[in-house]
């Protein structure tokens, strides 16, 4: 097989895994009784976009449905441009902008994407992970923290409608950070503290975990406090 096949193959591979995966999107949708359109036309759309057309729109009835763009990878993704579209939708009360990547965290499931926890829920999730801090289960306290630190972040990802919050981590913290959602100092401080936690989920000992679960505890606070509506 020459190069120049090899690289239409690939290339159509691409496009068979996208369309495949559009359709499974779409079904999702329908099942959950929306009205799809896959690929519609500007006079499909309810609002005006300007020049842009999405890969599907999913709606329930004139006032409430989903904009969605797919993308394979989120390398590919212009976070500046989606964020236009997205402060576009989300002018109109019951719509959303969906920015769906290969690398997403969450499904395609449309009852996944208002599943964030809400800010009172990680405020309650604060105070039981502050009860394992008082019985010396640091580990279990660490860990509900950087759960409640990447509740807020997406939280706060949709609330100033930049479309990266089924975004894996590394991505989320970057875009929040470029975006200017982050400091410089908590970027850092957050880089920091993922180093961390990845090591515990992959299961290596930290024996010094007080410090950085005092600085995540710290970092939540603000970050809740700041964002918090």
């Amino acid at each position: 097989m020459t190069v120049d096949s090899q690289l239409i193959e690939k290339g159509l591979d691409a496009k068979f895994l996208e369309t495949n995966r559009l359709q499974r999107i779409a079904e999702k949708y329908r099942l959950q009784g929306f009205e799809v359109v896959i690929e519609p036309s500007k006079s499909l759309i309810p609002f005006d976009l300007g020049n842009y057309c999405p890969d599907l729109i999913a709606r329930k009835g004139l006032d409430e449905g989903y904009i969605i763009e797919l993308k394979n990878s989120i390398a590919k993704v212009s976070v500046d441009r989606y964020r236009e579209i997205a402060e576009i939708v989300a002018q109109h009360h019951g719509w959303r902008f969906l920015l769906i990547t290969g690398e997403d965290i969450s499904s395609d499931d449309p009852k996944d994407d208002s599943e964030l926890l809400t800010w009172e829920q990680m405020l309650q999730r604060q105070e039981q992970a502050q009860k394992f801090l008082a019985i010396g289960e640091v580990e279990v306290a660490f860990l509900y923290l950087w759960g409640i630190l990447e509740a807020a972040m997406r939280r706060q990802a949709r609330q100033v409608a930049i479309p990266i919050e089924r975004f894996p981590a590394n991505s989320l913290i970057n875009h929040l950070y470029s975006q200017g959602e982050l400091s410089m100092e908590q970027f850092d401080q957050v880089r920091v503290i993922q180093t961390v936690r990845d090591r515990l989920v992959h299961g290596y000992q930290m024996s010094k975990l007080d410090e950085p679960t005092k600085q995540l505890q710290v970092l939540v606070n603000e970050l809740i406090v700041m964002w918090k509506i």
